[in-house]
């Protein structure tokens, strides 16, 4: 058991599983024992139906903390022996109360308490014998009942409710029986009444039908004259109407034709007034790019002139240049070649120089030995004195030998560092020399990309204009092309309404911006059919040609709500997965075509072509579509766009070939189409300029490049000249260097042998033997000598000043090449290079050039001015012939207009005159139809001439008909009538009249089963309370007593039911044998124990599967509390039950212990064991 919110219990309380023997709950007063034992009683039983509000409010937990909205009580029951047809092992049924809901659960799922009930019966809780369950009070109740009320209890466990309600069912049902009898009685009545009166009305009534007869057929006859003359007519207006609609079409045709003819025409006129706009705009270029190619070729011619001026003044100039150059070259080489036999005479010069002094400083220094020992033989007295100045003098000799070496080394060194530095001198030259050159080649190379970078700008220069005229060009046909897109999106805007028409025109924007895919356009723009089947087309789409197909409804309420923020008109839509079109099916005719095989649309839009085109076909006239149309549930339409539906209803009437809407939405697609193929066009000749514009910066930004590379080259060359003048400079002087350190070499080495060769003689002295003066040998060297010397010092100063003169020579010429003739040629070469720079010969080339390429391109603009002088000339021919062909096509469309305009008013008459007939025809035929049922003489034919006596005769039997006015039309329908019923309402009595007894009948067996089912209860609980009461009270014995009307104390077994008046009980306590006491003498507890003996006996004749016993023992005495508790004890081993007490005696041989608590005014239950339920 499971409770949650009901009364004291809270919160969800849930009790262990039950013993299936006896379960005894212990708790304290107010603890919630009494609210356990109510919650099972609320779901089982019938203690609480038919809740009102403060009923329900009442059953609610109340208490501090959140209000409780709901509660419920869930029972489940152990069903493994399938006592509930459930079919589960377990069965749950839960009852939930609210403030507002009354509700039943069965396993979990929503159930109905007649369906509980139900289930509860079948399971043994009878409703009959509601004392399974005793709350408190019960056997209190009980111990006061009156014997009347005891009665009513035995009648309750018999079962006579059901008896007792199928009775008083019986006895309603035989009252309202015998109230329908005496209704049917006062029917049969008027209706005999009624049939009298309505025979003498049927003769009156025959007369009128003889009358009325004969005016039908009169009035049959004229109409039907009358319908013949409308029937022909109708068919002469036919005749004038589809003569009139031949006419109307022919000349529809011809004025198609010319408005097809002025459409072709004023497009024609647009494009040629548009060609002829372009043509007068690439006029004006050409006439500006003619000025100005005429002004460049001026400007260019007078620089020509002016060059040719100063081409004549400077070639002189240039000439006297080249000249001054040729002499300088030939005077560098003649005074080059001068200064190579001038330094080959100065070489030979100083190479017999230098050996020529050799062989003077050894001759001179063996002289000045001998002369110098010739004068110290005198200073010295002997040997000694003479060796230590020899000594003395060899030592200051090698000092001083050293010294020379020590310098001659050094010279030596800087004589190889010159040598060096030459070297690397005259490379430097070299590569100065390579650079210049090398920055003349390159200026050279530049120069030439720098042309071909000119020509190349001016082509694609030129190209750019022609582009810029495309692009212009292009411009103005697509704002022509825009203004005709908005005129043909009015003209069709002009066949919706406005709401539709700003839809229309949003939709795209919508599309692109939201980026949708499955937006395919309205259904006008999906589809192609031919101009035959133009008109019915329309005639069927109506409006739903402007509907939107789109693939899903969400892409159709992204568009709507986007079409709403905006507030930019109204669309339908159809979308695809949503429509479900009924299939059709169609006559196999060749009169009948379906006009969905006209069509040629995208097999993918089927749905929604289906969904407007899919129940109609094409008939050749209104008759053959009809019969289809209401046969196989169809719309008919013919060529013409008249169209009737299933019903019949017709509609249609001549369609003007004018303003059609798929003509509109055909030359609205092409326009859309045009101006999509001029936008592209555009963006190509858009991206064609960006693309040459890119190229012209390129080469623009080349040649600036050039322009700088080609003044680096300048000065890089310039850098070179002047390293190079600055290297030549540095090589000459240190050639002299060079020159001045092999002199001081060659010096030194003559010295140093010099001194090598006094320092020989000193030494060979210091060897010889002292001597005063010199030998004879050394005289006679000496005399030699002396000769040999001063002619050898003639010879050196001959050969000195020889030498010395070709030195001066040399570097005279050397100084005359370097500082003269070679600066004099360089600046000369200068002078030149720059004057040929500044030659007029180049500068006149390049303006010839580009006098040529202005004058071809002159020529060019010049022709082209002329063909499109020409062009304009041969345009505005056309334009004219055009205007002139459209001004005579406008007067013959005017004309053919009018013609149309009057046979279309024509038509219109024939129209109406022709519906007139058709009302009339139509009323000729409704008013035959209302004639009815005509005899076989009215379809005798008639002539026309006899119109006026069928009139005349009319007119006499309607005058008779007048005196039939109150006559009742109805009588024989009438008299059939209350015939009918008053055969049915004497059936319908015999019906009731058998009812009843069959009612009376049931209610005897009722009465009759009524009285054995209380004679079988009375006889079981009576037996059942005697067994109970001696196993309760051993020493006594106890009988139940029915009393009756004619004797209240003894039992008439004869006697009817209906004279019971009540059970008594009479009770013997201790003797078997006494006539007992009554329950009016007996005390408190023993009125208890026979209440609880006939409990038990009301359940043995109808036992439950377990019994609720609220406290039965409150009022007992320990003995007899004992006696109940044993008996429950062995009634629990076969059922099962739950008792509350507060005696230890129930507790001694129960199975299971459940305590109440009660704790801040919350119930709860638990399983406690049997001590503590004792203490």
């Amino acid at each position: 058991i499971t409770i949650q919110g009901f009364k004291s219990y809270k919160d969800e309380t849930t009790t262990d599983p039950l013993s299936p023997h006896h379960n005894v709950v212990v708790g304290r007063n107010g603890s919630g024992k009494s609210n356990f034992f109510a919650a099972v009683r609320f779901v089982l039983s019938d203690a609480y139906t038919s809740l009102g509000r403060e009923e329900r409010q009442a059953l609610l937990h109340e208490g501090t903390g959140p209000s409780t909205m709901s509660a419920f009580v869930e029972v489940v029951f152990d069903n493994s022996d399938n006592r509930f047809p459930t079919g589960k092992e377990e069965t749950v049924v839960r009852r939930t109360v609210g403030l507002k809901k009354d509700d039943y659960s069965l396993d979990r799922k929503s159930s109905t308490k007649a369906e509980i009930n139900s289930l509860l019966e079948s399971a043994g809780f009878s409703r009959s014998n509601p004392y399974y369950i005793v709350p408190q009070g019960r056997v209190t109740s009980l111990t006061h009942a009156k014997d009347s009320e005891r009665l009513a209890l035995l009648k309750e466990v018999a079962g006579t409710r059901v008896y007792e309600s199928r009775r008083e069912s019986s006895l309603k049902i035989i009252e309202e029986t015998e109230r329908t009898r005496g209704k049917i009685s006062e029917d049969l009545a008027l209706i005999e009444e009624r049939l009298g009166e309505l025979d003498s009305e049927k003769e009156e009534l025959d007369k009128y039908r003889t009358l009325d007869r004969e005016r039908r057929c009169l009035e049959y006859a004229i109409y039907s004259l009358e319908q013949e003359d409308v029937v022909e007519q109708l068919d002469e207006i036919d005749i004038r109407r589809e003569q009139l609609v031949v006419a109307v079409n022919t000349r529809q045709e011809a004025t198609s034709e010319l408005e097809r003819q002025v459409g072709t025409l004023e497009p024609e006129i647009r494009a040629a007034k548009q060609a002829l706009e372009m043509l007068s705009i690439d006029r004006e270029q050409l006439a500006s790019e003619a000025e100005e190619l005429a002004r460049a070729r001026a400007q260019i011619e007078s620089s020509v002139q002016d060059l040719e001026q100063d081409r004549t003044l400077g070639r002189d100039s240039i000439t006297e240049l080249r000249r001054t150059v040729d002499g300088l070259n030939r005077d560098i080489r003649k005074r080059e070649t001068e200064l190579a036999r001038a330094t080959a005479d100065y070489e030979k010069a100083f190479a017999a120089e230098t050996q020529l002094r050799e062989q003077f400083e050894i001759a001179d220094q063996q002289r000045k030995s001998l002369l110098q020992k010739q004068g110290r033989s005198g200073h010295f007295s002997n040997k000694k004195e003479r060796d230590a100045w020899l000594k003395a003098e060899i030592t200051r000799l090698n000092s001083s030998a050293e010294q020379q070496r020590a310098q001659f080394a050094a010279t030596e060194g800087e004589h190889a560092e010159l040598q060096a530095r030459l070297a690397t001198i005259s490379q430097s030259v070299a590569d100065a020399k390579a650079r210049a050159d090398a920055a003349v080649e390159q200026i050279s190379e530049m120069q030439a990309r720098e042309a071909q970078l000119k020509e190349e700008k001016d082509a694609k220069t030129s190209q750019r204009k022609d582009l810029w005229r495309k692009e212009a060009r292009l411009e103005a046909e697509n704002g022509d092309l825009r203004e005709e897109l908005k005129r043909a999106e009015r003209l069709l805007g002009g066949t919706v309404d406005r709401a539709t028409s700003e839809g229309l025109q949003a939709l795209p924007e919508i599309q692109e911006r939201l980026g949708l895919t499955g937006i395919y356009g309205p259904l006008v723009e999906l589809f192609e059919v031919e101009e035959t089947y133009r008109t019915c087309v329309e005639a069927i789409a109506g409006s739903s040609l402007f509907h939107i197909v789109v693939d899903t409804d969400e892409t159709a309420t992204a568009v709507l709500k986007e079409l709403n923020r905006m507030k930019q008109g109204r669309l339908t839509f159809m979308p695809l997965n949503r429509l479900r079109p009924s299939a059709a099916t169609y006559p196999e005719a060749s009169d009948a075509i379906p006009m969905i095989e006209r069509l040629q649309f995208d097999r993918r839009y089927m749905r929604a072509f289906q969904q407007v085109f899919g129940k109609t076909i094409i008939c050749p006239s209104l008759d053959v579509g009809s019969g289809y149309a209401r046969t196989m549930n169809l719309t008919a339409v013919t060529l013409e766009g008249d169209k009737v539906d299933r019903r019949g209803e017709l509609m249609g009437g001549f369609v003007s070939r004018k303003g059609s809407r798929l003509e509109a939405a055909r030359s609205l697609v092409q326009i859309r189409n045009r101006v999509q193929a001029a936008d592209s066009q555009a963006k190509q000749a858009l991206a064609a300029l960006a693309t040459l514009d890119q190229e012209i910066t390129a080469v623009h930004s080349e040649l600036q490049m050039l322009g700088a590379r080609v003044v680096q080259a300048g000065n890089d060359r310039a850098n070179a000249k002047q390293e190079l003048r600055q290297l030549l400079k540095e090589e000459a002087d240190a050639r002299l260097f060079y020159e001045d350190a092999e002199k001081s070499l060659a010096l030194m080495r003559t010295q140093q042998r010099s001194a090598e060769l006094e320092l020989d003689a000193l030494q060979a002295e210091l060897k010889a033997p002292f001597a005063q003066g010199i030998s004879a040998e050394e005289r006679a060297e000496l005399e030699r000598l002396v000769p040999a010397v001063d002619a050898q010092s003639a010879e050196l100063a001959k050969l000195t000043s020889a030498r010395a003169n070709f030195e001066a020579r040399r570097n005279a010429l050397q100084s005359e090449l370097g500082l003269g003739l070679r600066m004099q040629l360089e600046e000369a070469q200068r002078q030149l290079e720059q004057a040929t720079a500044e030659n007029p010969d180049r500068a006149i080339g390049e303006h010839s050039r580009e006098l040529g390429r202005v004058s071809k391109a002159q020529d060019d603009a010049a022709e082209r001015l002329a063909e499109v002088h020409r062009d304009i000339e041969d345009k505005t021919r056309d334009i004219a012939d055009l205007e002139r062909q459209l001004a005579d096509t406008n007067a013959v469309l005017e004309a053919e207009s009018r013609g149309v305009q009057h046979e279309m008013e024509q038509l219109e008459k024939c129209l109406a005159q022709r519906n007139l007939y058709v009302q009339k025809k139509s009323e000729y035929t409704r008013n035959i139809q209302d004639l009815g049922v005509l005899p076989e003489e009215a379809f005798a034919s008639v002539s026309r001439v006899q119109l006026p006596k069928l009139a005349k005769k009319l007119h006499k039997v309607n005058e008779k008909l007048k005196k039939f006015g109150h006559v009742n039309k109805k009588a024989f329908e009438q008299y059939s009538v209350f015939a009918r019923q008053r055969e049915g309402i004497r059936q319908r009595k015999q019906e009731l009249d058998q009812s009843a007894a069959s009612i009376e009948e049931l209610i005897e067996v009722l009465d009759q089963r009524k009285d054995e089912a209380i004679e079988r209860t009375f006889k079981q609980v009576s037996k059942y309370f005697s067994e109970v009461f001696e196993r309760l009270v051993p020493a006594g014995r106890g009988a139940l007593v029915m009393q009756r009307r004619v004797d209240g104390d003894a039992m008439d077994t004869d006697a009817s039911v209906e004279n019971y008046i009540g059970v008594a009980i009479r009770v013997s306590f201790n003797s078997k044998t006494d006539e007992g006491l009554r329950m009016q003498q007996l005390s408190g507890g023993q009125k208890s124990l026979v209440a609880l003996a006939l409990i038990f006996a009301i359940q043995r004749c109808d036992p439950a599967p377990f019994y609720l016993f609220d406290e039965i023992d409150a009022n007992l005495d320990a003995v007899y509390r004992t006696a109940v508790a044993d008996m429950i004890y062995d009634l629990s081993r076969s059922s099962q039950f739950v008792t509350t007490t507060f005696r230890p005696e129930m507790l001694a041989h129960a199975d299971k212990f459940y305590g109440v608590t009660f704790e801040n005014k919350v119930s709860h239950v638990s399983t406690i064991t049997q001590a503590a339920a004792v203490s």
